[in-house]
């Protein structure tokens, strides 16, 4: 199915900028003529935090995509998932290394200083000089004072507004590229672009195509895992925040007003016009299901139960299967196996009455830990369980519950792929639950095991987090279920656009590099990105912009589609509720990452400083989006501040 957008828009009234009136924007109003594209711009501040900054470690070669998408349809550039490469160092920020954008102490203004020689300031005009640097006076500062007597400086409230961008002979770090006179291309502030064919317009005008994908088994798992490490009081590593994770965790949720599985859609708003710099959110919304209208379920939980589950995880573990049991209905099926060194069957394809069946709850509570640990007997005995009480047409699942200590053989991982498998009808897809206290929990067990088994993997820290993605009817669904199968997501924009950073797991100009992925009921996929123009005086307000999803309907197996197209004259004076959102939740997981770095080049005032500029932007979008979900992440913000502030305060 194909919808246009309407050729009608209307420009942002100064009403319309209050970020309170967000969702009102983009009332439709008289055509308007083709022409450079106006207005647009986002109603929300940039994060305090230094951009760019990918998936995982920052400024490594894995960071924001797997692919090149290759030539003019949008090349990866450096190889670390942005076109243009990167406007920093390679260490994570955008400037001189320091991880913030001021003058090191973690907040973006400048504390106004005085230098001993007054005549050092005011040589140039209209130019906020900071200490002079000359010849003779031996190695230059890395980064100048940034303030000064200089009546050109404003200073109020003892920081400086400008930053200190001289005529001294020397280029300082701090500044951008014309800002500065002594700054060249190529110098500490502005890094040539790694590859300036990339950089530069294409010869042809055809239009970008990307394919893209999050992540194939729907993790949702490290935003719980990097909130109970800030509740244990620890440093979060980089390496344990996975940007795309975010976004399948947290509610991005669109109307999907259609019968059809699928509904695609796009939010944009222009970030940077001197650059050409664009926010974009490629979105697919599942087909709404309803727990009276679901299929049956044959749920099997296969449940480590060896010694290492002592304590805490035990007990977790026993949260999650008593949430799922809420959501069950009369006929529905459950085995319960629980396995050590050895097996113990303790419920086989029973039949339940209904939500908390007395049979149920009783075989839960003899879930007990003790011996050693034989995943690999207790996912074959799972998978003979799961197929001997298959239901044609129904739901059927099974969950891996376990703290992350086992490996998974060669053997375990075809074994689970080959029963996922789709060719002979539905496969029995595997959901892997992550049970532990954060210190010591190896996540490449779930990670393996949830790919190969095309389902979700699920970090539960708490008896809440449990409830949270298990007992609440419409996530449990959404963990569960299938609305559309081998979704493939496509994104075709005009010829002068190209990813700068991409926050997904993969994208690729060829659509066989990027896998598909089931899309639940209740959920949906969101594909946040930075876009920018090879010529920022290019785009026009007609000129369009087209998502689309290819998949499989999830009963007949029939091929279907869903696409939209719209100008960007429209879509980037639509609504964006949903592009804020998305924006919020990819800096909150940035700025781990960032304050990560800063601790590993012990910049620990910049940490702290960031994580309370942090907990105040986040303070700001709560307010503005009225959302629960972003007032947990400013409390968990504020909480590693303290942590922070406790181990290097």
């Amino acid at each position: 199915m194909t919808r246009l957008a309407s050729p009608d828009f209307v420009l942002l009234s100064f009403a319309c900028l209050s970020l309170a009136t967000l969702a009102g924007c983009g009332q439709a109003a008289a055509p308007v003529a083709n022409g450079p594209l106006v207005g647009g711009d986002a109603e929300w501040p940039e994060a305090p935090i230094p951009q760019p900054g990918g998936n995982g470690e920052p400024g490594d070669d894995d960071s924001g995509g797997d692919g090149d998408p290759g030539g003019d349809t949008g090349d990866g550039g450096d190889g670390d998932g942005d076109e243009w490469g990167d406007p920093g160092d390679g260490d994570g920020d955008g400037g001189d290394g320091d991880g913030d954008t001021g003058d090191g102490d973690g907040d973006t203004l400048y504390d106004c200083l005085e230098p001993d020689d007054p005549d050092g300031c005011g040589v140039e005009p209209n130019i906020c000089e900071a200490f002079p640097w000359t010849e003779g006076l031996g190695e230059p500062p890395p980064m100048s004072p940034a303030c000064c007597i200089d009546e050109d400086c404003a200073c109020m409230d003892g920081l400086c507004e400008n930053a200190a961008c001289t005529a001294d002979g020397w280029c300082d770090c701090n500044c951008q590229l014309g800002e500065d006179p002594d700054c060249e291309v190529d110098s500490c502030a502005m890094p040539a672009p790694a590859d300036e064919e990339a950089a530069a317009c294409p010869d042809t005008k055809d239009p970008v195509v990307l394919y893209m994908s999050n992540d194939d088994s729907n993790s949702q798992a490290s935003p719980a895992f990097v909130r109970r490490l800030v509740s244990e009081g620890s440093v979060v590593p980089a390496s344990r925040v996975r940007v795309y994770e975010f976004l399948n965790y947290y509610d991005l949720s669109y109307d999907n007003p259609t019968a059809d599985p699928v509904d695609v859609g796009i939010q944009m708003r222009r970030t940077d016009p001197d650059t050409g710099e664009f926010t974009l959110l490629l979105y697919a919304q599942g087909q709404a299901l309803s727990p009276t209208d679901r299929p049956a379920f044959n749920l099997v939980y296969t449940l480590d139960m060896s010694g290492s589950m002592s304590g805490e995880p035990i007990e977790l573990l026993i949260d999650t299967v008593t949430a799922t049991a809420g959501q069950l209905r009369a006929g529905d099926k459950i085995s319960l196996l629980g396995w050590d060194t050895e097996q113990s069957i303790l419920l086989d394809g029973y039949e339940v009455e209904g939500p908390n069946d007395p049979g149920l709850m009783a075989a839960i509570a003899q879930i007990d830990a003790s011996g050693g640990t034989n995943l690999h007997d207790g996912l074959v005995t799972g998978y003979e369980l799961a197929n001997e009480h298959y239901i044609k047409g129904g739901i059927n699942r099974v969950f891996l519950v376990s703290d992350g200590g086992a490996n998974a053989g060669i053997t375990d991982i075809d074994l689970i792929a080959a029963e996922a498998s789709d060719s002979d009808g539905e496969g029995i897809y595997l959901i892997g639950v992550g049970v532990s206290e954060a210190s010591g929990y190896h996540d490449d067990l779930m990670n393996d095991v949830t790919d190969a088994g095309k389902g979700a993997y699920i970090f539960v820290d708490s008896e809440k987090e449990a409830e949270r993605m298990f007992g609440d009817p419409e996530r449990f669904l959404a963990n569960t279920t299938v609305a559309a199968r081998n979704v493939q997501m496509e994104l075709t924009m005009p010829w002068y656009f190209g990813i700068k950073e991409f926050h997904g797991e993969e994208y690729s100009a060829d659509p066989a590099e990027v896998e598909p992925q089931h899309l639940a009921a209740n959920d949906a996929m969101s594909f946040h990105q930075i876009i920018q123009t090879c010529d920022p005086d290019a785009p026009q307000q007609l000129d369009t912009i087209k998502a689309k999803a290819t998949y499989l309907h999830p009963d007949t197996f029939e091929p279907m589609s869903d696409e939209y197209v719209v100008t960007l004259g429209e879509v980037v004076n639509a609504d964006a509720s949903q592009l804020y959102k998305g924006d919020v939740v990819v800096n909150f997981a940035k700025a781990f990452i960032a304050i990560s770095a800063m601790i590993d080049a012990q910049q620990y005032e910049d940490a702290i400083g960031t994580a309370n500029a942090m907990s105040a932007w986040l303070q700001e979008a709560a307010e503005a989006l009225d959302d629960a979900e972003v007032v947990e992440m400013v409390e968990i913000m504020s909480d590693y501040e303290a942590v922070l502030q406790g181990q290097f305060g």
